[in-house]
Parts: structure tokens; C-alpha cells; sequence
């Protein structure tokens, strides 16, 4: 199985770190970067291969549970184990598959939104000085990020199950090769409907539908020897060394599916532009 071979071939503090799920570390981007990709690659090895063993699992247990029950109304032929065994051993195998690759999934969080963009920002950190890295890997929706839920029956006996999470997953800290300090942090806030109804055939059917707001705030201690503002944008903070902006961005979607990277590197662009050199003040 490649999701296993890939599991292999990651060292010991990776594996901790994906068990976990959990990351908290200081490393220069480089460094960073040469630890993440490996686990990215995991678990993408790891999600391609879930749902075959997942359907793999349930046709085989389904074939194994129908042939003994043939077998014990109609009775036991000579060989019967030749027949009800492989495929026992096949749901067995596909069922532990199906359980480790879920034991060591993380949010795609990080293969389509951290990782790309610190790819993108890698060039940017100054190579000699490390960068901190917290990210939460667990699922958006997992128990510990749970934060309150509300139910209610609504008419027609339909029941409504509000569930609401905060995922702070990922904040970083660190400084550009010009000295400017570098820093974001993204927290998802989401609520989770379960809808509950009996259908006229007697039938329950539940529906989840998800809202999520997803906030990203970043920060940039811009060096006043290096960088004027051009105008005020967003919060400013000013020291005698910097000027340090700050500007957020609420991201909705109706999905948990990852939100596009662009839109954290596109508020670090927009700071940069709200610059000029400091050698142009007052020209």
C-alpha cells in the first residue's frame, strides 16, 4: 500500500508530528519546508487510497456475511474455507487499512493553504533566521474544538442540531530577508446544522450543511529606515524602529473546504503597495 510506504519513509519526529497533529516549531523556511512536504505527501498518498479500501471493506464483509448465511441454511460443503476465508481476509485487511489512514489524516488545511503558502513565501524569510510554525491539524469539526451546540424540533417534527467550532489552526511568525517581521494567524469559526426529518415512507433522513467564517489577520513591522506609508491602512502601531500594520480579511463559505491562499498573500501585497522607499519621503 503507497500511503503505508510513504508513512515509512517519514523519520521519527514526522510521525509524531502527523500522529499528533499537531505542529509547533522554530526553522528556518528551508528547514520548515524540507519537514512539511513529506507529510503533505503522506497524507494526499494516504486520502487516495481511503475511500477504495473503504468500499473494498464493505463488499468483501458484505460477500463473507451472505455466503455463511447460505452456507448455514443450506449447509457446509467440502472446501467451504476456500470460499468465505479470502474474502474475510479481505475485509479484514481493507478494514484495518481504512482505520489506519484515517488515524493518521490531517485537515487539507495544510496541503491546500499552509503549504502553498509558504512555498510562495519561502524566498521572501531571511534564510538565517528561523521562523515559528503552530499549526492544529486535527479536523475542523474535531471534539476539542467544539464550542457549544443547540437543538431545537421545528415544525412538521423536523429536528435542528446547531453545532458551533473555532479552529485557530495555523499562525506563523517570522522576518523577511529586508528585515520586516512577518506575521498571520487564521482561525475558522463554524457551525455545523444537522437537520433531522421522517420522511412520509417512515423513512429518517439527516442533513448536514456547514458556515464557515474564516478570519485572517495579518501583521508587518515594516523598518521606518527602509519603508514610509503612503497612506493609512488598516491599524498602525508605531515605535521608534516601526511602523507595524495590521489588516484582516473575514473569508465566508458554506463548505470546509480550504479557502484559497491567495487571500492571505494578497493582504501581505497589499501592505507592501501601501509603501515607498524611505529615501523618497517628502519628494
Amino acid at each position: 500500500m503507497k500511503g503505508w510506504k510513504a508513512y515509512r519513509s517519514l523519520n521519527a519526529e514526522q510521525k509524531r508530528a502527523l500522529r499528533a497533529k499537531r505542529i509547533e516549531m522554530n526553522r528556518p523556511a528551508g528547514a520548515l519546508l524540507e519537514f512539511l512536504k513529506p507529510l503533505a505527501a503522506c497524507d494526499a498518498m494516504s486520502d487516495k487510497f481511503r475511500t477504495t479500501l473503504g468500499c473494498t471493506f464493505a463488499f468483501t464483509l458484505a460477500a463473507t456475511i451472505v455466503l455463511a448465511l447460505i452456507y448455514a441454511t443450506n449447509g457446509w460443503p467440502e472446501g467451504w474455507w476456500t470460499i468465505v476465508v479470502p474474502p474475510a481476509l479481505f475485509a479484514i485487511f481493507a478494514g484495518w487499512g481504512w482505520s489506519w489512514t484515517r488515524s493518521v489524516d490531517i485537515s487539507n488545511n495544510f496541503r491546500k493553504f499552509a503549504l502553498p503558502v509558504l512555498t510562495v513565501l519561502r524566498e521572501d524569510f531571511d534564510p538565517a533566521r528561523p521562523v515559528h510554525v503552530r499549526l492544529d491539524l486535527a479536523a475542523p469539526t474535531a471534539p476539542s474544538k467544539k464550542r457549544g451546540k443547540d437543538e431545537a424540533v421545528k415544525k412538521g417534527g423536523r429536528k435542528v442540531v446547531n453545532s458551533r467550532y473555532v479552529d485557530a489552526w495555523m499562525s506563523v511568525e517570522g522576518v523577511l530577508v529586508d528585515g520586516t517581521k512577518l506575521a498571520w494567524r487564521v482561525t475558522d469559526a463554524i457551525r455545523e446544522s444537522k437537520r433531522t426529518k421522517r420522511n412520509a415512507r417512515g423513512k429518517i433522513k439527516t442533513k448536514t450543511k456547514y458556515k464557515k467564517k474564516s478570519t485572517i489577520e495579518v501583521s508587518m513591522g515594516l523598518k521606518k529606515k527602509s519603508y514610509e506609508l503612503r497612506k493609512a491602512l488598516g491599524e498602525v502601531a508605531e515605535d521608534e524602529r516601526r511602523n507595524t500594520v495590521s489588516l484582516s480579511r473575514r473569508v465566508v463559505t458554506a463548505s470546509l473546504d480550504p479557502i484559497d491562499p491567495r487571500v492571505l498573500l494578497d493582504l501581505v501585497a497589499s501592505i507592501f503597495r501601501n509603501t515607498r522607499p524611505a529615501k523618497e519621503a517628502g519628494a
